[in-house]
C-alpha cells in the first residue's frame, strides 16, 4: 500500500449536526440559565461538524510521512521523525497512538471511523513500502 487516507466518518458529522439541532431546539423552550448552557454547546457541536466537513481526512500517510488533523490544524511528520505507532487499550477504549517526535497524537475509533488496529496495520504497510522505496 502506497497511500492511506482515513476520511472523517459521515456518521460523526450527522451526529454532531443532530446534536446541534437538538440543542438549538432546547434553547427555544429553556429558561435563561438553560440558554446559557445550551447555546454554547450547540455552537460548539456545529463548529465541530463544520470543521469535520471542511477539513479533509483525519489521517493521511504516504511514502514521505504521516499527516494528522488535530483540532483545527494539521500536524505533519516525516517517517524518520515518527518514533512509535501503536494501539493503546484500557478497559473502555482502544486508541491509535502516534508519537511524532515533538508530540503525541491519540485517535479513537469514533474519530477514525474504523478499528484502530486496522488503521495501525495499514499505517505499518505504508511505512514498510516507504522504507523499501
Amino acid at each position: 500500500m502506497d497511500t492511506l487516507v482515513v476520511a472523517v466518518p459521515p456518521a460523526r458529522v450527522r451526529v454532531l449536526l443532530g446534536l446541534a439541532g437538538a440543542l438549538a431546539l432546547v434553547t427555544v423552550g429553556a429558561d435563561p440559565a438553560g440558554r446559557l448552557l445550551a447555546v454554547p454547546a450547540a455552537v460548539a457541536a456545529l463548529a465541530l461538524a463544520v470543521r469535520d466537513l471542511r477539513s479533509g481526512p483525519v489521517l493521511r500517510a504516504d511514502r514521505t510521512g504521516v499527516e494528522v488533523l488535530q483540532g483545527l490544524r494539521r500536524v505533519r511528520a516525516e517517517w524518520g521523525r515518527v518514533r512509535r505507532i501503536q494501539v493503546v487499550r484500557d478497559r473502555r477504549a482502544e486508541l491509535l497512538e502516534l508519537d511524532l517526535g515533538d508530540g503525541l497524537v491519540l485517535l479513537s475509533r469514533h474519530r477514525l471511523g474504523r478499528l484502530p488496529a486496522d488503521v495501525l496495520a495499514d499505517l505499518l504497510s505504508v511505512r514498510a513500502a516507504a522504507e523499501r522505496s
